[in-house]
């Protein structure tokens, strides 16, 4: 019957060539928005109108920014008002605009709508649902690199956790800007703040970050002793004293290309006796580390979400300078890459595949700077309780996720400081291998998994709350022979 049609339609389409410009206006129109998929009519009306029609953008309206400055989001649109767009284009164009509004972060949903559309002209209406932007987080905090690190190894000891409080204000003034204080104490205390301006200048394209810190700690890893970290505590006194501050200058010049010059300045030191255990913490029994570091970072962004991505890819390549006066007492170089691919392969299947590169230099360098694996997300799965020190190391990361459930939380608050329009969740079935190697020229003596492939994984399960919030409970083997369940969390906090 449906082929029957197409015939039929066919024949029609080769009788309206003569007419007039209006009547075949109508025919492209209702198929338009009687098919949400390209169809074999759709492929039909392209091949034989849709490459010699243009349409115009009349108007662009924009609603459900109660907040959100209008010129936010026209920065991340691929068109504007007046321009023409190829018809065979158009969805293409909206679908690739609306990508990049929702990357903003500031968004829960956004919708693009074409409307009014008479002749060749056309307004474009952006229906958005603005994100919960406020964020007081009363925090406890774990002092040790992971949770499974504090739990079983050091026997979930109270002492190791730091009380305080996260303070998060995305969207400032409507513009973009993010504000973050983190306030934290117990026998470890930190203090931080961060301010983001994405866009300093009319065009839109340079932005400034300002970011400081400062950590006092009764504890201190002095060493790494057959792959596990080697604690000092004093009760009576701070053991080590840490300030950074980092300027970073972002210049954007299109949707997905990010270049970002970076300065700063870190003053870190122990007591003595630190470096009486390790006369290479800051090497030759220092007691003081102070420099001036330089960087460069170049970031390609493709992928529909930022905070928990299923679909596009991802890279990026910074080089550092740490030491670029001759005052200074450390002086390092360093180059890391970055790649991703995230796909789709059925309705709710996706996998990533993640790439990590990184190299080092001089090969002598102060224990407190080089880091391997075990820190932040530079892990291999089975390998949690360890920590892999090197100068230079490759990680790569393979995950399946397996969609088995999504919802939204209907959000009941007035109040403006909690209020958003939805909570969403979805939860994925995981499975995951990892592979890993840290090229180290220096502390490997001690510690027999440096300089060795290190590969773990298996399977578990990732609950996505809010909008990237993360919760990833998987049960892990590695080569070792040893297995375990891990718990993993990262948020934009």
């Amino acid at each position: 019957m449906f082929n029957c049609f197409l015939k039929r339609f066919s024949s029609l389409t080769n009788l309206l060539v003569p007419l007039k410009g209006f009547v075949r206006i109508f025919f492209l129109l209702f198929l338009f928005i009687s098919s949400s998929q390209k169809s074999k009519a759709q492929e039909l009306i392209d091949s034989t109108y849709a490459k010699d029609f243009i349409v115009f953008i009349h108007d662009i309206v924009i609603e459900g920014n109660n907040k959100t400055k209008e010129q936010i989001i026209f920065r991340q649109l691929t068109f504007k008002k007046g321009d023409s767009i190829p018809f065979y284009n158009l969805q293409t164009v909206l679908n690739e605009s609306r990508q990049y509004v929702i990357n903003t972060g500031l968004f829960y949903s956004v919708a693009l709508n074409i409307r009014n559309w008479e002749g060749g002209n056309m307004d474009i209406f952006i229906s958005l649902e603005e994100r919960l932007y406020t964020y007081p987080i009363p925090t406890i905090d774990i002092f040790d690199r992971n949770f499974n690190t504090w739990y079983v190894e050091h026997k979930h000891d109270e002492k190791r956790l730091q009380y305080g409080i996260r303070f998060l204000q995305l969207n400032m003034r409507g513009r973009n800007e993010s504000l973050r204080i983190n306030t934290l104490f117990g026998f470890s205390q930190k203090f931080e703040v961060s301010y983001t301006i994405p866009y300093i200048n009319q065009k839109q394209k340079v932005g400034l970050q300002f970011k400081s810190s400062y950590n006092r700690s009764k504890f201190a890893t002095y060493k790494t002793l057959d792959n596990h970290e080697q604690f000092y505590f004093a009760s009576d006194d701070f053991v080590q004293r840490v300030f950074l501050t980092q300027l970073d200058l972002t210049v954007k010049p299109g949707y997905e290309d990010k270049h970002i010059f970076s300065i700063g300045f870190l003053h870190s030191e122990v007591a003595d006796t630190i470096a009486q255990l390790n006369p290479n913490f800051y090497l030759d029994g220092k007691v003081l580390q102070e420099y001036f570091a330089l960087g460069y970072t170049f970031i390609h962004d493709r992928r529909d979400i930022i905070g928990f991505p299923l679909h596009g890819s991802y890279f990026d390549i910074g080089v550092s300078s740490f030491g670029i006066l001759p005052t200074d007492n450390t002086h390092l170089y360093s180059l890391q890459i970055n790649h991703a691919k995230y796909f789709q392969s059925g309705k709710n299947l996706y996998f990533a595949i993640r790439n990590k590169l990184k190299f080092s230099s001089p090969v002598k360098q102060p224990y407190y700077t080089q880091k391997g694996f075990g820190y932040k997300l530079d892990y291999v799965s089975g390998y949690e309780y360890y920590v892999v020190d090197g100068q230079s190391f490759w990680l790569g990361k393979l995950v399946s996720r397996y969609r088995i459930l999504k919802f939204n939380l209907p959000n009941n608050f007035q109040n403006n400081v909690v209020k958003a329009s939805k909570f969403p969740f979805n939860i994925f079935l995981i499975g995951q291998l990892d592979a890993g190697y840290v090229k180290d020229d220096y502390f490997f003596n001690e510690n027999s998994l440096n300089n060795s492939l290190l590969i773990g994984g298996g399977p578990g399960i990732d609950v996505v709350m809010f909008y990237d919030v993360d919760f990833q409970l998987q049960y892990s083997f590695n080569l070792r022979g040893e297995n375990g369940l891990f718990l993993h969390f990262s948020s934009f906090f």
